[in-house]
């Protein structure tokens, strides 16, 4: 009878949370230097490459999607641009979309070929030496992008402190 009455109020229990939202641990946004996703970096070049038929882009960026009002961790997506196109991919599903650079968007960049991706270190390994160039205990990776300065890969990653943003160039 014990394990019964138990189990009822462990089922009760997880069920009251659930209702609340609280079993999701990306209710906020948090620091994505720690977040791993489903669709690696490789991963998503490889899909770019399948997808828009290039060898060729312009940046990688990684950054929170547009129209989210509550941001979290799984509101993230990677855009590739190259020309004057952007392909969408969702980290999580894999889940493609070829867009048009918006003309508010538009930035010179210095393109590169795909397949150099596969000879660079990982996010997540730039921005923690990001947040340790930054040395604030408080500062969280906000999103990050890959492109070439000075003839380099780099991240360009961006930080947020006490609402504050700061951007590091990592060498790739």
């Amino acid at each position: 009878m014990k394990k019964v009455i138990f189990s009822l109020a462990i089922i009760v229990i997880i069920g009251i949370t659930a209702s609340l939202g609280l079993l999701d641990a990306t209710f906020s946004y948090d620091d994505i230097s720690e977040q791993d996703y489903r669709i690696s970096l490789k991963k998503a070049t490889t899909i770019f490459k399948e997808e828009a038929h290039q060898e060729k882009v312009d940046a990688i960026q990684f950054i929170s999607k547009k129209d989210v009002k509550n941001q979290t961790n799984n509101t993230f997506e990677y855009l590739f641009i190259y020309q004057d196109q952007v392909v969408v991919i969702d980290p999580t599903t894999g889940k493609t979309e070829i867009n048009p650079v918006e003309k508010t968007e538009k930035r010179s960049y210095v393109t590169f070929d795909i397949d150099a991706v596969s000879s660079v270190k990982t996010p997540q390994a730039a921005m923690k030496e990001a947040l340790k160039q930054c040395g604030q205990k408080r500062a969280k990776a906000k999103d990050w992008q890959l492109l070439i300065k000075n003839s380099k890969l780099y991240y360009e990653v961006d930080l947020l402190d006490n609402e504050r943003t700061q951007r590091l160039l990592i060498q790739a």
